[in-house]
């Protein structure tokens, strides 16, 4: 469930036509989200639990996103092959490591992600993660 809601913080996780959302809509998102899933599990109500949760999805989906596309990444490239816009591997390995570097309650991952923003991305001359076209990022 937790893998679900986190693609309002971490949009499209696993698609190739992953871009920013504003910042209010992705809130507004999933909150409606959580809403609907209250009513199945009266535990998520409780800040704590929803948002620990919340935080181990990212941890999840950054790893995820890591293992697929670090390998492809000596070359960046978009991805997807045709469609347009498309954000490139790098941007999208860049912005999860950022996000997953500010998890305290991961250390190892989070010192991890720090040291590949450093030693990897560190090198990388690409723009920041671009919103989705369709709200005129």
């Amino acid at each position: 469930m937790f893998l679900t809601a986190a693609y309002c913080r971490m949009p499209f996780s696993s698609c190739w036509c992953v871009f920013n959302l504003p910042a209010k809509m992705a809130g507004e998102i999933e909150q409606a989200y959580r809403k609907e899933v209250v009513g199945v599990y009266p535990a998520l109500a409780e800040d704590e639990v929803w948002q620990a949760g919340m935080r181990q999805a990212i941890a999840v989906w950054t790893v995820e996103a890591t293992v697929r596309l670090l390998p492809r990444t000596v070359e960046d490239g978009l991805l997807h092959r045709t469609r347009r816009p498309a954000p490139t591997r790098r941007q999208v390995l860049r912005h999860r490591w950022e996000m997953a570097s500010r998890l305290e309650e991961f250390p190892a991952l989070a010192d991890t992600m720090q040291l590949l923003l450093r030693q990897v991305a560190g090198g990388w001359e690409v723009a920041p993660l671009p919103g989705y076209p369709a709200f005129g990022n």
